[in-house]
């Protein structure tokens, strides 16, 4: 979890957060509901708000 706090704190605090999936044809899902179970953090799916444009894959090295 270390890991992901360090990413993102290399961004504002005030930025959304959305979740990208699918390297060819990246989505755009929003978080949802964090729980855990067994020792390990899971992140849930809020639902999809559309698709991600298309520097998201560049940015995610999808490229």
């Amino acid at each position: 979890m270390a890991d992901l706090i360090d990413e993102l704190r290399r961004f504002e605090p005030g930025m959304q957060v959305r979740l990208a999936i699918q390297p060819r044809l990246p989505q755009e899902h929003a978080v949802g509901p964090v729980g855990e179970a067994d020792g390990i953090v899971w992140i849930g799916d809020g639902g999809q708000r559309g698709y991600a444009p298309e520097e998201v894959r560049e940015s995610l090295g999808w490229v």
